[in-house]
């Protein structure tokens, strides 16, 4: 009877000590706020109205990236190059060839790999010129490849595959993170690992990962949004607090999959959902001010009035700039000579320093 009255206090003081915990450390933030505006994570936001000729129509606007005087970004799966101003200058692929799931840009050839929709890989000009394409092949089933970067004159890719327990024979999904040289010749792969976040019941997003970089190490990362909303702000003081100790949470054996993406200031995370607006959220943390935000259906444009912003996208590796795109109505009041166009509003966010 002691001892079980003993093992019953040992597990409400477990109970306690991990609740003490998560409200403290919850507690920790100056402010934590619900409603926010661009204003308190932007310096400013530069608009570029997107300006297409003849059939070329821009909608939905994607991975865009700046290179020089170029930008370049992906509509309904196909590579477009515009100038910084907005003006078009080509159509870098023909949709009717390969629908495009993702591409980097290669200043140095000045060439752009694009990643097709069946794992084909092609080489363009900056002119949208086809310079050589490849198939990679695989012997594992179900491989499939979800993004692209390019980092230190190599390419990395994230990709899933089934692989086959010999001991269970139960088949399961991995995913892992290939690093290749600019030739598309493999030469390294790396399990996808979930970084530690201090709870047990923390498993690999389902959603498909991106890569980034940590600017202060150097060390490439994986990032997937959360959809354990209610986590990530407790997720987000946790990692604080193992760098503000200088502890090492890094993988041997693979590459850190994080709930967020790390800046030199703000950390961010952003997922909309168009069939689940409740679902979606932007939430960013402020490391300077020991701040955060968790705002449901995004940030508010101030900046230009143009609504709530939906899902702030990121423009490179280090996330310091982002990006999202408005039209119609939305763009109405600032821009109402392009209210009427197909073709977009971009708005490029430049975070504090």
């Amino acid at each position: 009877m002691k001892r079980a009255f003993l093992i019953l206090l040992a597990i409400i003081a477990i109970v306690c000590i991990k609740q003490g915990y998560e409200l403290f450390t919850t507690n920790e933030l100056t402010e934590n706020h619900l409603v926010g505006s661009l204003s308190d994570i932007a310096d400013e936001v530069v608009a570029i109205p997107l300006q297409t000729a003849g059939k070329h129509s821009i909608e939905k606007v994607k991975n865009v990236r700046k290179e020089g005087n170029n930008l370049f970004l992906i509509s309904e799966g196909t590579l477009y190059r515009f100038s910084r101003k907005g003006e078009f200058i080509c159509r870098i692929t023909d949709p009717n060839t390969i629908k495009v799931a993702g591409y980097v840009v290669n200043p140095v050839s000045r060439q752009l790999i694009v990643l097709g929709n069946v794992d084909d890989i092609h080489y363009y000009s900056y002119d949208g010129q086809l310079i050589d394409k490849k198939k990679l092949k695989s012997d594992l089933p179900g491989h499939r490849m979800s993004s692209i970067s390019l980092y230190n004159n190599h390419i990395w890719t994230t990709e899933e595959c089934i692989k086959n327990d010999s001991s269970t024979k139960v088949s399961y999904l991995e995913k892992q993170v290939v690093e290749y040289d600019s030739s598309f010749q493999k030469m390294k792969t790396h399990k996808l690992v979930q970084a530690n976040l201090g709870r047990k019941d923390c498993g690999i997003s389902c959603l498909p990962p991106t890569l980034s970089v940590s600017g202060d190490t150097g060390i490439i990362y994986a990032y997937s949004p959360s959809t354990e909303t209610n986590k990530l702000l407790r997720d987000t003081l946790f990692l604080k607090k193992q760098q503000d100790k200088e502890e090492q949470n890094y993988s041997a054996d693979g590459i850190l999959l994080y709930p967020i993406r790390f800046g030199s200031r703000f950390w961010v995370s952003t997922y909309h959902n168009k069939h689940n607006e409740k679902g979606s959220y932007t939430f960013c943390y402020d490391t300077l001010n020991n701040q955060s935000w968790q705002v449901q259906g995004g940030f508010k444009d101030n900046f230009y009035h143009t609504g709530a912003v939906p899902e702030l996208q990121a423009m490179d590796l280090y996330n310091q700039s982002y990006c999202f795109c408005k039209s119609g109505q939305e763009i109405k009041k600032a821009f109402p000579e392009y209210a009427n166009e197909k073709s977009p509003v971009l708005f490029i966010v430049k975070l504090k320093a």
